[in-house]
């Protein structure tokens, strides 16, 4: 029954999904570029977006280790949100169509576009294996005795599906449905379950010391997911395309905060669950299973297959975001680099094509991703490739004297100290975020104050 109940719906799912792209006739309204997005629409897909895999496994793993702090993770690492709500009308104005490249080569030049969309692609091809493994985790209790190899390769299906044929219409009709279902879902569910242990009180008093208290997150992690959220995903092409897809910049920031108010509490019931599967007295490991497991264990077979259907959709929609951005990316540098002269509807089968083939590539390095810390190893990763962009980014929106080999060579620094801050293991000392950005921004205004005057004579 239960596997009945999860496969027709998410198969409803996707077919609202691939429903919503049966209208598109341009390029331009696969990738956002006809600005059209209500702020409604906005911000269900960025709580989609942000909700996704780490805030429902990788929270639930927080919960079975670290308590209730598990919770930190929805409401820090949201608040970027925040920081777009109150600069989505300068963005608006001054980053034209519906790309961060397309925005690097117009204030910028060639070496630095180039720079960003390869590194975007690699971060792509790492970041996508990273969901697969949180959707492969619930697929894989749903499916008892299917492989990790498997199970992902389903989850990749799942969301381009409609992600390749649908591009933005249909992230934002997957992005209402499956926002306001998992919010019911999980609520009905940590409200019944709940009261089989006396509320929440009597759960803590089933779990270890301090699995009650917020401050069981260590403090220099929230300030990363905050600041890391700001200067990194806020400036990542998969955040940036939706709000540039809003049809007014009042309705981008309104959806911005939206964003914020759908995703910030979304932890809360996760690490829950987390907590659920700890009190059950079940060993779990690295906990990475904590939310399936709380779900099957405390629900009907009924009611635990239309959970794990919207889980299993709403990290689809995180993935599916990221392959319209990247899909978006490559288009562009094949209509500026490989034929510049394409018409639009050859532009349109060259996004759905290259976004479904990349989708599926992303398999091959999803053997490499460990499964432990899935949330830590996400934010790093996410550090690394993304923080060092915000320079050119930031600075280029609001500094005039921003140059194009500052912009270059702070992000190449900033990559280049990521990369070796997480080699060398220093991540668990320090979020490589902090080194990153000294770095990034160090190099970025001392090379532009160095260049500037140059580039005005």
């Amino acid at each position: 029954m239960l596997v009945a109940v999860w496969i027709i719906t998410f198969l409803l799912i996707i077919g609202i999904g691939v429903y919503a792209g049966t209208k598109i006739k341009s390029a331009n309204q696969w990738s956002g570029g006809d600005k059209t997005m209500g702020a409604v629409s906005l911000g269900c897909i960025f709580a989609a977006w942000q909700i996704g895999g780490m805030a429902v496994v990788g929270a639930a793993q927080n919960g079975y280790n670290l308590g209730i702090s598990g919770a930190w993770y929805s409401i820090a690492g949201s608040f970027y949100f925040i920081a777009l709500a109150v600069f989505a009308k300068i963005i608006r104005e001054r980053m034209p169509g519906e790309s961060v490249p397309a925005y690097l080569q117009n204030r910028f030049d060639t070496k630095t576009t180039r720079l960003y969309s390869y590194a975007w692609i690699v971060y792509g091809f790492l970041y996508i294996p990273i969901q697969l493994k949180t959707v492969a985790s619930i697929i894989q209790i749903v499916l008892p005795g299917m492989n990790m190899m498997a199970a992902m390769l389903i989850g990749v299906t799942v969301a381009v599906l409609y992600t390749s044929f649908s591009g933005m219409k249909g992230a934002s009709a997957v992005g209402r449905v499956v926002c306001i279902g998992i919010y019911i879902l999980l609520i009905i569910f940590t409200v019944t379950t709940l009261s089989g242990f006396g509320g929440l009180g009597g759960l803590f008093e089933q779990l270890p010391e301090n699995y009650n208290s917020m401050g069981n997150m260590p403090t220099q992690r929230i300030i990363a997911w905050i600041l890391g959220g700001c200067i990194s995903t806020a400036v990542m092409q998969a955040v940036l395309q939706p709000l540039l897809a809003a049809k007014s910049p009042q309705a981008a920031r309104t959806g911005s905060i939206l964003g914020y108010l759908i995703a910030a509490p979304i932890c809360f019931f996760t690490a829950i669950c987390g907590m659920l599967s700890k009190a059950s007295g079940a060993d779990l490991g690295d906990g990475s299973t904590a939310f399936a497991y709380a779900i099957k264990t405390f629900s009907s077979p009924v009611f635990a297959g239309i959970i794990f259907a919207f889980a299993t959709m709403i990290i689809a929609a995180t993935m599916a975001t990221m392959m319209l951005a990247t899909g978006t990316i490559i288009t562009n540098i094949y209509k500026t680099e490989i034929d510049r002269s394409a018409g639009d509807q050859k532009v349109l089968k060259i996004s759905k094509s290259v976004t479904f083939i990349f989708a599926y590539l992303t398999l091959i390095p999803a053997f490499l991703i460990p499964s432990q810390s899935l949330t830590n190893l996400f934010l790093t990763l996410q550090h690394v490739a993304a923080a060092p962009v915000s320079f050119s980014i930031l600075a280029g929106l609001m500094w005039k004297r921003c140059t194009k080999q500052g912009a270059f060579w702070s992000m190449l620094t900033g990559m280049i100290v990521g990369i070796s801050w997480m080699l060398l293991g220093l991540t668990d000392k320090m979020e490589a975020v902090y080194p990153v950005v000294v770095v990034t921004y160090s190099v970025g205004i001392i090379v532009s104050l160095m260049t500037s005057k140059k580039e005005i004579v």
